[in-house]
Formats: structure tokens, C-alpha cells, sequence
């Protein structure tokens, strides 16, 4: 009996296109183009616009209520990073886009400090020349930022420190340990806090009626220009160290080595069988009534051995004349 039988159709298996090498780390580069166009909004376009247009910039009230609008723009432009993420980045990214922010802010101090080199030695009088050499470094300079985001080397290295978790709000074994992490993150937080305080006791007062000093990057071959990086050094150095010091305090805690760590102190300590408030109370009077036993013998035995030592003549004591009665200051 004759079966038909519909063959299926061969199909080609469908390779998936591969990453090209170039492109490796694309969404790194233009994660870090995103945060630093959301830092120079955040240090420069709220404060330009703040003392340009409010003029409201000359008093304590008007400093407080910038700083309040820096972090609240902050806040919102990063919980919009956040989602544009998604609940699982690729592992890795979050990590790179922080390197590779701090390598172009790198870039461009030693792009500034190049060209104000060139300016002082040659001056302004060498045309295009000066300005030339200037922004050849920092294309050069970005351009290796560049090239070191899309490296393979750099993306494995970028996964494991991703994943000691500096970069995520996930806590590390949520339920596990957490005495012993709360006073790790007290005493980490008071020992920040006494190195704040340290800072702002010992810095210069500005004189009345002066600006607050603030950081500005000196702009090479523009007549003078400059970029502030941060506005009213006094305020704005303490509050970033508080905000470095609370997530400091809160991640390393959660470091899975750290962690483990702690959670097996607390561990340990609740096997302890702690004594009862009477026991602690004798073996404290039993350790005093020691101790002082033990100085009177000790008092005693010293002072009757000197008298023995004195009447065979192995001590001698001068008379209190001989004695310098100098005061020593």
C-alpha cells in the first residue's frame, strides 16, 4: 500500500548577523554621551540659567534653592537612564557608561591643560596653529576612550565589576545579616561624616558681599573663557561627599565577599551564650576585689623590701637638700 508523504520544505538555518568588532560597546559609547550631556545640564545649564536669568545666585537662599533644583533635575534625568536601561541591562553596561564618563572627563582636563601649556609658551599669537594642536588632542585624546569602550577586554572587565554590584540598587542577600550591616553602614556613615566636618571647619570663610569660589576648567585660545564644573565649592563639595558617602555606606555592604562576611559574623555572634545580669555583676566584684588584693600586696612587698634594701645599704637615698628643687617647665 502506497503511502504519499509531504515532504517539508528545506529551509536554510538562519544565522543570527554577528556583532561586528566595531560596534562592540556602541550602546556604552552612547550611554556615556547621555550622561555627560545629563551632567552638563545638572553643573552648567541649571547655574548658567539660574545666575543669568533669576539673578538669583548672591544669597545663602538663593545657593540652597540651586542646589535643591540640581538635585531634583539629577534625580528625575537619572531615574529616566534607569528605565531607558530596562529592568536587565546587559551586564556590564551600567559599569562602562561610569568608566567611560570619568575617562572623557580625564580626556578633557589633560586636552585643558595641554592647551593652556601651548598658550603660555607660544602665546596667542600663533594663528590657528595653538587651537589646532589643542583640539587634535582631544579628538586624539577621545577617540582612545572610544577605541577602549568597544575592546572586548574592556567589556569582561567592565561584567565583573558590574557584578560586584557598585552600580545597582539590588542589596546582596537581602534578609541575611542585616545587624551587622546596619552598623557597618552607621559606622562607615559617622566616620564620613567627622571627615565632611573636618573639611568644612578648616575651609576658608568667603569674605561678605564675595562669589563662593567654584571649580572652573580653563578653555584654551577663547580669551579667557572657562567652564564651571561646580558652582559654590563650599556647598556643592559637602552635599556630592554626603551623597558619595550614603551610597558608599549602602553598597559595600551588599559586595558578595564583604557580605558573606558579615553575615557570617552575625552568624557567630548569635551563638554566643551571653552571661545573665547577676553573673556579670559577681564576676565584676570578684575582678575588682582582685585587683585591688593585689595592689596592696604588690604596695606592700615593694615598700618593705626598699626599708630591708636601705638598712644594708644596697639603696641609698640622697637628702631631700640634694634633691634639684629646679621647676622643669
Amino acid at each position: 500500500m502506497a503511502v504519499a508523504v509531504k515532504n517539508a520544505p528545506a529551509t536554510t538555518p538562519v544565522t543570527p548577523p554577528r556583532r561586528l568588532a566595531n560596534l562592540r560597546g556602541l550602546d556604552t559609547i552612547v550611554g556615556v554621551v547621555c550622561t555627560i550631556a545629563a551632567i552638563w545640564l545638572v553643573f552648567y545649564g541649571i547655574p548658567l540659567f539660574w545666575a543669568n536669568v533669576l539673578h538669583f545666585t548672591d544669597s545663602f537662599l538663593g545657593i540652597a534653592l540651586l542646589m535643591l533644583a540640581m538635585i531634583l533635575v539629577a534625580g528625575g534625568l537619572g531615574f529616566v537612564g534607569v528605565r531607558r536601561m530596562g529592568a536587565k541591562p546587559r551586564p556590564g553596561l551600567r559599569a562602562g557608561i561610569v568608566v567611560g564618563v570619568v575617562l572623557v572627563c580625564i580626556a578633557g582636563l589633560i586636552t585643558s591643560s595641554i592647551g593652556h601649556s601651548v598658550e603660555a609658551t607660544f602665546g596667542t599669537n600663533t594663528g590657528s596653529g595653538g587651537l589646532g594642536i589643542t583640539v587634535a588632542v582631544l579628538v586624539l585624546l577621545l577617540a582612545c576612550v572610544a577605541w577602549a569602550l568597544t575592546r572586548p577586554t574592556f567589556d569582561r572587565w567592565m561584567v565583573n565589576v558590574d557584578a560586584q554590584g557598585w552600580f545597582t540598587f539590588a542589596p546582596y542577600k537581602r534578609t541575611q545579616g542585616q545587624k551587622v550591616r546596619r552598623g557597618t553602614i552607621l559606622g562607615i556613615l559617622i566616620l564620613w561624616a567627622c571627615g565632611i566636618y573636618s573639611l568644612v571647619a578648616h575651609w576658608a570663610p568667603t569674605p561678605v558681599g564675595q562669589p563662593m569660589p567654584a571649580w572652573d576648567v580653563y578653555i584654551p585660545f577663547s580669551g579667557g573663557q572657562s567652564i564651571q564644573l561646580l558652582p559654590a565649592l563650599h556647598i556643592t563639595v559637602p552635599v556630592l561627599l554626603a551623597i558619595a558617602a550614603f551610597w558608599f555606606a549602602y553598597r559595600v555592604v551588599s559586595l558578595p565577599v564583604f557580605a558573606d562576611f558579615l553575615i557570617a559574623t552575625e552568624a557567630e555572634m548569635n551563638k554566643v551564650s551571653w552571661t545573665t545580669r547577676q553573673r556579670l555583676v559577681q564576676d565584676t566584684v570578684v575582678v575588682l576585689v582582685t585587683v585591688i588584693l593585689l595592689t596592696f600586696f604588690l604596695f606592700v612587698v615593694d615598700y618593705c623590701w626598699s626599708w630591708a634594701l636601705q638598712q644594708v645599704d644596697v639603696i641609698h637615698t640622697p637628702p631631700p637638700s640634694a634633691v634639684d628643687q629646679t621647676p622643669h617647665w
